[in-house]
């Protein structure tokens, strides 16, 4: 079975994409000091799963056991391929070789290394996403897609964002994708420390 780690982001969606067919999206519910804007809209990420026609599978877990009962529940899965979005962050790309080491399935990082940048407009070709989070108000509630790419990452470089935010400078959802269609809008915006994060309605 190949599992693609799911968040409704461009970069998981855009990961699942390079190595279609999957055979089911795994949603990971953590606990995390900020509210993960895709939690918040959890909704929303849960409904492109399902617009998308991939079964899909949230499991909330438990604080301090997070990769122990991942892997136990993607061994009972079945599963023989991990599919994550992961670009340039070491740390996480260690987790996840650990991750499917224990699981016993081979780990796919199709973003790993290439350039943001090209990632980006790559994505803005296949795709189309609003912002649900950021460092900088500004980008907040964003829709990007091929027509404005261009503006959106001059935007960036301007407020000295990674193209992709890599590191979390800003998360998406996906809108638009092929065929399938969310119908989403930007409700409240709340403050959360120095981050953003807009609920969906």
């Amino acid at each position: 079975m190949k599992i693609a780690f799911f968040s409704g982001g461009k970069d998981s969606v855009y990961a699942a994409l390079l190595e279609w067919p999957v055979d089911m999206f795994f949603i990971s519910v953590y606990s995390f000091p900020r509210p993960s804007p895709h939690l918040v809209n959890l909704h929303k990420t849960v409904e492109l799963a399902v617009k998308l026609g991939v079964p899909t599978l949230v499991v909330n877990l438990p604080k301090g056991a997070e990769r122990r009962t991942k892997a136990d529940l993607l061994r009972r899965l079945g599963a023989r391929v991990l599919v994550a979005g992961d670009q340039a962050v070491e740390e996480h790309l260690r987790y996840m070789e650990q991750l499917a080491r224990e699981t016993g399935a081979e780990l796919r990082e199709p973003l790993w290394g290439r350039d943001p940048t090209q990632i980006l407009y790559e994505e803005a070709e296949k795709m189309e996403f609003i912002v649900i989070g950021g460092l900088d108000r500004s980008i907040v509630c964003r829709r990007v897609g091929k027509e404005n790419v261009a503006d959106f990452l001059a935007d960036l470089k301007r407020l000295g964002v990674d193209p992709i935010g890599e590191r979390g400078e800003y998360h998406t959802l996906v809108t638009r994708v092929g065929a399938v269609a969310l119908d989403v809008q930007c409700g409240a915006v709340e403050k959360h420390g120095d981050y953003y994060i807009a609920r969906l309605v």
